[in-house]
């Protein structure tokens, strides 16, 4: 896409995210104070119209970017990565700009003490959980030799001695926090956490005009994921700004 076009395209998506209305060609030059005239912007809008990139109410109406525009943004504008994270600004910028988030968090613990009870179960206690196995010897005796390790640790070892259970155990410590449920449910009812599994790092549904954005931190005593969920004309831009998202907290 040439880069005047392109321009105006990303003028017209930026402008729409505020307003949230259709966007005639004198209304983008005044709102996005372009140093060009509105017929010459119509040019552009024609140009976009035809590529499928914005489209029109009807004939006499403003324009708006279509969802195929707004895949192509959000692609380019949405940071690759954040480094700061707080659950509770999470919330209070997701109910500003209308967004629903899911964030699981893993806790690497410790593992206190092992027990043997009545050879019947095994028993870890961790610094904040505990979990339940069925007793037998061999595990008994592993598990014992791995007190004081942390979870993370511990991962390592029980994947390569393939006790599969255990880490399906393990993993459910995992806290969940849902931010504004209700408007995941009532808006996107057809999603399941279990589809939210696949998503490795972004998704856009174009029937449902939905986008998903997973983003996965990682340090010594946490890994945390956070799927942020919501209508593709969301202004995700303002809330990963706000929340000092991407690299040297600015968005990239």
């Amino acid at each position: 896409m040439k880069n005047k076009v392109e321009f105006i395209l990303n003028e017209l998506i930026k402008t729409y995210l505020k307003v949230q209305e259709p966007i005639s060609s004198t209304a983008l030059k005044e709102l996005s104070h372009l140093n060009m005239s509105p017929s010459t912007i119509r040019g552009y809008f024609q140009i976009l119209e035809k590529k499928g990139m914005i489209q029109k109410e009807h004939f006499a109406s403003g324009s708006y970017p279509s969802v195929k525009a707004m895949d192509f943004y959000w692609k380019h504008k949405l940071p690759k990565k954040i480094k700061f994270f707080s659950i509770d600004l999470l919330e209070e910028e997701c109910k500003q700009y209308n967004v629903s988030a899911l964030v699981k968090i893993f806790e690497n613990q410790m593992l206190k003490e092992v027990y043997n009870v009545k050879n019947k179960f095994i028993v870890l206690e961790f610094e904040e959980d505990e979990t339940v196995l069925k007793y037998d010897e061999n595990i008994y005796n592993l598990l014992k030799s791995l007190k004081y390790l942390n979870l993370k640790e511990l991962k390592k070892i029980l994947t390569h001695y393939k006790l599969y259970d255990l880490l399906k155990n393990i993993k459910n410590f995992q806290k969940k926090y849902i931010i504004n449920q209700k408007l995941l449910y009532n808006k996107f009812n057809n999603i399941n956490f279990d589809f939210l599994k696949q998503v490795e790092d972004y998704y856009i549904n174009y029937d449902e005009k939905l986008l998903i954005k997973k983003y996965h931190l990682l340090n010594e005593e946490k890994e945390i994921d956070i799927y942020i969920i919501g209508d593709i004309y969301s202004d995700f831009e303002s809330l990963f700004e706000s929340m000092k998202g991407g690299e040297n907290g600015k968005t990239s």
